[in-house]
């Protein structure tokens, strides 16, 4: 017996695979919270190019530490967990820029400043919203599962989540039932939801 393509492979979440060593889930990991880290780092002043190693030196952080990570602590999560180490790496290349500029001037300066501002860094809560963060990993993690469902399917949830039209005009457009769109909407958010889950 064949498995139905919308069903997911697995009752794990993406986290929990990661977990465990899965170099795809790993690398579907960066892919949907690599952003996050990369804006944040701009948010605090971060240049691109520093940025983009702010990124990268977090994702090596989180990889070696993903099993440390203690999401059912009172007030944990992910996001939180991951803008604890982000920080650090700016701090790090903050602390190396100032030690590498000439002593004293406005050289010094220069060279802490293009690496991130300091305020931000010390911030308690990461520089952007948790809503917006979360709906861009979603964003990221629809993208990564789109090849799951059937395109009929894919589309009916599309059309009724992302372009918001009323779920009978499409179900009259596509010659289905609205129960046949509202399963198929269903489909989609519960492999989303199952996939973030321990992530937002």
């Amino acid at each position: 017996m064949t498995r139905d393509r919308d069903e997911p492979s697995t009752s794990a979440s993406m986290l929990q695979r990661a977990r465990q060593g899965d170099a795809d889930s790993w690398k579907h990991l960066a892919h949907v919270y690599g952003p996050v880290i990369y804006g944040w780092a701009r948010r605090c002043g971060c240049q691109q190019a520093d940025a983009a190693d702010v990124m990268q030196d977090t994702l090596v952080s989180v990889a070696a530490g993903l099993t440390r990570f203690d999401g059912e602590r009172d007030g944990a999560t992910f996001r939180g967990w991951l803008w604890t180490i982000t920080r650090n790496k700016m701090r790090d290349r903050q602390r190396r820029a100032g030690l590498d500029a000439p002593v004293g001037g406005t050289q010094a300066r220069l060279a802490m400043n293009q690496v991130a501002d300091a305020a931000s860094i010390d911030a308690t809560d990461p520089p952007t919203d948790a809503a917006s963060d979360v709906a861009g990993a979603r964003r990221r993690m629809l993208e990564l599962l789109r090849h799951e469902f059937d395109p009929r399917s894919w589309r009916m949830f599309w059309e009724t989540t992302a372009v918001e039209r009323e779920v009978a005009d499409v179900a009259a457009e596509m010659g289905v039932s609205k129960w046949a769109v509202y399963k198929a909407r269903a489909r989609v958010l519960q492999r989303l939801q199952q996939e973030m889950n321990g992530l937002e």
